[in-house]
Formats: C-alpha cells, sequence, structure tokens
C-alpha cells in the first residue's frame, strides 16, 4: 500500500494519519447518535474519546511487552509515541474494556444503549479504516514492490568494487535499507542497524544498506568514519553494463523518502516495506517476523 506521501518538505504516514481520521469519525458519530437517542452526548462523545486514547496505550503497552528485551535497555523509550509499534490486539482489549467499563456506570436503564452507541460509531470507524487501507492498496502504482510480492532481484557493487546480488543472500532474512549521507534519520539509525546485524546475523539474517545516488568514495569515508560493518552497497560505474542503478530502485519501491527499509523473508517474500526512521522495537519485531518463515 502508500505507506507515505509528500506534503511539501514532509513525509505523512498513511497508516496513522487514515486512523486518526477514521477516530474523529467515532466521536463525532458518538455524539449525533448520543444526542438522536436522548443521552448525554457530552458524556457519550467523551466516552468515545476517552477509548481511543485507552486503546493506543493499549496498543503501545501490548507491543513493548511482546518486544520487551528492545526496551529494557531505555524503557522510556516506549513513551517515543511517534515511533512505530504497535498491536492492534491490545488497543481492543484495552479500548474495548474502558468502554465497557464506562457504559456499565451510566444510567441503569439507558447502558445498553450507551454501549451500543459507543459500539456503533467504532463499528463504523473500523469499517472506514478497512475500506481506506484496502484503498491505498488499490491505489498502489502497477509494478511498484509491496508486502506479499517477491522481492526483485538487483546488482550492484559493494565498498570494495565486487559485484553483489540480492539473490546471493537466498535463504536469509534481509533487511535493506535504502539511505544516503545527507539524511539525518539515516545516519541516526544506522549503528542500531548494524547492532541487529551482528545479533542476528547468526540466525540467519542480513541487514544491507543500499546508499541511494551516492559515490562509492564518498560513501566509503563516511562508513569507515561511523565504523558500521554490515555491508553496503554503492552504484558500479556508469560505463559497467548489467548493473542496476541505485536511483531505479529507489524510484521502483515508489520513492518517497528515505530512510526506506524493506523486510524480506527467508523465501524472497516482501513483509513489509517502511519509509521513515526505524525504532529498535519496530526492528526487533520485524526481524523476527521475517525470520519465522
Amino acid at each position: 500500500m502508500i505507506e507515505v506521501f509528500n506534503l511539501g518538505p514532509f513525509l505523512i504516514p498513511t497508516r496513522p494519519l487514515v486512523l486518526l481520521l477514521c477516530l474523529f469519525v467515532a466521536f463525532w458519530s458518538a455524539s449525533r447518535l448520543g444526542n438522536k437517542f436522548n443521552l448525554d452526548k457530552v458524556r457519550v462523545k467523551q466516552a468515545a474519546e476517552y477509548t481511543a486514547w485507552f486503546g493506543v496505550l493499549g496498543a503501545r503497552l501490548g507491543f513493548v511487552a511482546l518486544n520487551w528485551s528492545a526496551y529494557r535497555a531505555t524503557p522510556w523509550t516506549m513513551l517515543y509515541f511517534w515511533q512505530p509499534g504497535y498491536l492492534y490486539l491490545g488497543g481492543l482489549i484495552f479500548g474495548g474494556a474502558f468502554m465497557l467499563w464506562r457504559g456499565m456506570n451510566y444510567i441503569p436503564n439507558k447502558r445498553r444503549l450507551f454501549l451500543g452507541v459507543l459500539v456503533g460509531s467504532y463499528l463504523l470507524a473500523g469499517t472506514l479504516y478497512i475500506v481506506a487501507i484496502g484503498s491505498l492498496e488499490l491505489l498502489r502504482q502497477p509494478g511498484v514492490p509491496g508486502a506479499g510480492d517477491i522481492a526483485p532481484d538487483i546488482r550492484l557493487q559493494n565498498l570494495s568494487g565486487a559485484s553483489v546480488r540480492l539473490s546471493d543472500l537466498a535463504g536469509r532474512g534481509i533487511v535493506l535499507n535504502l539511505w544516503a549521507t545527507w539524511c539525518p534519520p539515516c545516519r541516526r539509525e544506522m549503528p542500531m542497524l548494524d547492532e541487529f546485524h551482528e545479533n542476528y546475523r547468526s540466525a540467519g539474517l542480513s541487514v544491507v544498506g543500499l546508499a541511494i545516488d551516492e559515490p562509492a568514495d564518498q560513501v566509503r569515508r563516511f562508513v569507515e568514519s561511523i565504523g558500521v560493518s554490515y555491508p553496503v552497497w554503492v552504484d558500479a560505474p556508469q560505463a559497467m553494463p548489467g548493473f542496476d542503478r541505485s536511483q531505479e530502485i529507489f524510484s521502483r519501491y515508489g520513492g518517497v523518502g528515505l530512510p526506506m527499509t524493506i523486510f524480506i523473508d527467508r523465501v524472497g517474500v516482501i513483509r513489509r516495506v517502511y519509509v521513515g526512521e526505524l525504532s529498535r522495537g519496530f526492528l526487533q519485531n520485524q526481524a523476527d517476523i521475517i525470520l519465522s518463515r
């Protein structure tokens, strides 16, 4: 699906935006239905809003619990709600429990109606979310690889000048990270990617950095200055036929923004394409997913 879109110089992630808009639909629907059925529309709307916040909190806590080893050293990062990493089931449980509690504390002879308004509003919002996400998948440009597709093979050079192919890593999980030396979030996440490459290499995972449209010498100097050990691939000289160009690969995957990370499982199937800076918990979660197959 379309993961992000450009709004001027900003990259806007589509999933959180669609979810936020659908939550506002739930708030609006709860208020209108509460008024229609002679309920206290202020209390109904407030209950709908708090249900959403408890749902978000539950989704975050559920994800953190499942990936606690990634947060153990820096537990305060679980509060970085702008970073990826949410468990939908945790959100449903927390939000649903709060909704039920608020409903049971409403006027006894109108509890069922109160809960019905809330449930109906969130069913409407959930339906809209599913339709919107499905529509974004349908709007994906033809030929752009996405989740469920076989990752196309690519041929570039490593920093030593040797020819390398994605197919050389057949049978391993691959974290293909598209980046550039001028990209601050790319630089920030490289030490973390290096750590994961070292920790997961024996388990069958390879992290590969793909520098987009930059000279090999410039990339080599930068990589040596920060000391990462995972393989970094670059463009071959223009005069050498049969090689892919990094800019074309970036465009092939949608070419919206950097960093872009493609998670490929052991049989070569793309499991997720993520645009934006990675968090430790999200990276660990995706690494476990691509190694599970």
